[in-house]
């Protein structure tokens, strides 16, 4: 008898604390990139990127910097930007709506949960649009007359949304 009550507490026990198996390699680059820039504006340059990746992270595994190149043009939640320069690269952002459509595609919902990344997108677009009131702000305060002050909070506006 104790030996049916101990066998179905182990498996009480199993079901409580699901335990994942690591994600593959493409699919662990994809959500480092995406914790990236989720931490940061929501955007971020392919030099950025690829540094962040191969020296911050302690992973086991180095990628080449076209493998990460190749994972932000192929997938459609990394969106190309206008932002252009010589020594960074392309300005991409990541669009958060087209990281959940993923996420819910790969049945992925239990581990976002874990790694805290709802949060994670609820304070990205927080800390967005409370940046567009405060460049808003700006011109409210100093008026459109002024072209440098449009100008600013245009391009302050276009760096942040685009």
């Amino acid at each position: 008898m104790s030996e049916n009550t101990e066998s179905s507490e182990t498996k009480d026990e199993d079901v409580k604390t699901k335990r994942y198996h690591s994600l593959p390699a493409t699919e662990s680059l994809i959500f480092d990139v995406a914790n990236f820039m989720l931490d940061g504006s929501g955007s971020s340059t392919s030099r950025e990127i690829v540094e962040h990746i191969n020296f911050a992270l302690d992973k086991s595994r180095r990628y080449t910097a076209p493998e990460i190149i190749g994972i932000l043009r192929n997938r459609k939640m990394f969106v190309s930007t206008v932002g252009y320069s010589k020594n960074a690269g392309n300005r991409w952002r990541l669009d958060v709506k087209e990281l959940l459509r993923y996420i819910k595609s790969k049945n992925y919902g239990d581990r976002i949960e874990v790694k805290e990344l709802p949060d994670r997108i609820r304070r990205l677009k927080r800390r967005n649009i409370m940046k567009t009131l405060e460049t808003l702000q700006i011109i409210i305060a100093k008026g459109d007359d002024d072209d440098d002050v449009v100008d600013d909070v245009y391009f302050g506006l276009l760096n942040l949304w685009s």
